[in-house]
């Protein structure tokens, strides 16, 4: 490259100088010089791409109601802004005082069946967790005074209270199942308490089978 550079600009020297010759003293325009010929060919280096970081998937929240304790316990902010609502409900089901027992379960349900300021998953997570527990389907913890309750469905007519959630829970499960709540679970929730939303039974609480 430098060997033809020095040549052109040679060149460009020569005719400069015949021009001068043949034309006496008129000026001559001055012609390109080698530096500028040059110039033209150096490039920019390409912008070096940096690969940005991959993160994490959060792990899946636990799927019972002492995973689920533990879990908040450690990462309240996990849940979302009702995830420490969520964990003092659960936490005060296996209370030694049955009254803070029934405040959580009311709280626990609220939070659960609205879903309101709750992270979608551990929404899901939590109605599973709940549900499997009360049907005996999941180890339920138990109060110190006592084995772990269960529900049962007996005829009867349903106090107001438990038809409303009832209706709630019924109204709320094409939303739960978009959200994640698996179909078989669905369907068995609904047969469970179909009855107590027409209020041909009601739901009581006892031992869990087998304690």
């Amino acid at each position: 490259m430098v060997a033809i550079a020095t040549a052109a600009a040679v060149l460009g020297v020569s005719s400069v100088v015949a021009l001068a010759t043949a034309d006496g003293d008129r000026p001559t325009s001055a012609a390109p010089s080698a530096a500028a010929t040059t110039s033209g060919a150096t490039s920019m280096p390409a912008p070096s791409s940096v690969p940005s970081p991959v993160q994490e998937p959060a792990p899946a929240p636990p799927e019972t109601v002492a995973g689920l304790i533990a879990d908040l316990t450690a990462r309240p902010e996990a849940a979302g802004p009702a995830g420490p609502l969520l964990r003092d409900g659960l936490q005060g089901l296996v209370s030694e005082d049955e009254g803070v027992r029934q405040l959580s379960a009311v709280q626990v349900l609220s939070v659960v069946i609205s879903g309101e300021a709750l992270d979608p998953r551990y929404a899901t997570a939590s109605r599973l967790a709940l549900f499997r527990t009360m049907t005996g389907q999941a180890p339920a913890p138990a109060p110190p005074d006592g084995p772990p309750s269960c529900l049962e469905v007996r005829q009867g007519t349903p106090p107001p209270v438990v038809q409303g959630y009832a209706r709630q829970i019924v109204d709320r499960l094409p939303a739960w199942q978009a959200d994640g709540f698996p179909a078989d679970e669905t369907a068995r929730l609904q047969e469970l308490i179909t009855p107590v939303v027409a209020g041909q039974a009601t739901l009581d609480v006892r031992p869990c089978p087998g304690q």
